[in-house]
């Protein structure tokens, strides 16, 4: 063994080179503290894109959105063809009164049946009785208009309008002469409305024929002019 530099006898030094492996002097000592991080270097290039990953689930649907404006509203169509026009019929009555009648007072007109004079007897949506009395069907505005030819001999003639059997309406008196008696009523009637026309002189009265209307003892007509009555 070779004296080393340090001069301790235990240190080991090779007799070929004289290289010291085990010298005081050269023995490494403990670590010290770790020095201050360094700058951090330049960014690397970016890397290729990964493949894409598996779609996710799907989420809850939200709420509705408002509105959108309206658009703009498109062209006018052509005018479609016209249409069929239905007559427009209004129930009605229209009759003559024939033969010689005397009615005592309080009784009522008789008129013709369509078998008696099919030709001086028309009616539509009015029902008749078949003696005396009228019922209307359809109910509205109706005129109504009698002519009567009297026989004076028993003084004043008195005729009036029987509504439903009860109290006179539009009654007419022939002051004590021959001749005609005209009795007229404008007026809303119900449905189910019944119509005479009555003698109301106090005496019998006697309806004879008259050549200036056709030798008929008279003539009645009954129309409607509107559906309802006004307010």
């Amino acid at each position: 063994m070779r004296q080393t530099m340090c001069g301790c006898d235990h240190c080991g030094c090779c007799s070929q080179c004289g290289y010291c492996t085990q010298c005081c002097r050269c023995a490494a000592g403990a670590t010290g503290p770790q020095g201050p991080a360094g700058e951090p270097g330049i960014q690397g290039v970016t890397g290729p894109q990964g493949p894409a990953g598996e779609p996710g689930t799907q989420g809850v649907t939200g709420p509705q959105g408002p509105a959108g404006e309206p658009g703009i509203q498109g062209a006018t169509g052509s005018q479609g063809p016209t249409g069929a026009v239905e007559p427009i019929l209004q129930p009605f009555l229209n009759t003559n009164v024939k033969g010689l009648q005397t009615l005592a007072n309080g009784e009522a007109v008789t008129f013709p049946t369509l078998n008696e004079t099919p030709a001086e007897w028309l009616a539509r949506g009015i029902e008749y009785n078949g003696t005396d009395t009228f019922t209307i069907v359809h109910p509205g505005l109706y005129s109504l208009t009698c002519v009567l030819s009297l026989d004076n001999d028993r003084g004043d003639n008195t005729f009036y309008i029987q509504l439903n059997g009860s109290s006179p309406v539009a009654g007419t008196t022939n002051m004590g002469q021959e001749g005609q008696i005209v009795l007229t009523r404008v007026g809303y009637f119900a449905a189910g409305t019944t119509i005479r026309i009555v003698n109301g002189s106090g005496h019998a009265v006697t309806l004879r024929n008259a050549t200036a209307n056709g030798s008929g003892t008279g003539h009645m007509s009954l129309f409607r002019f509107a559906n309802d009555g006004l307010d």
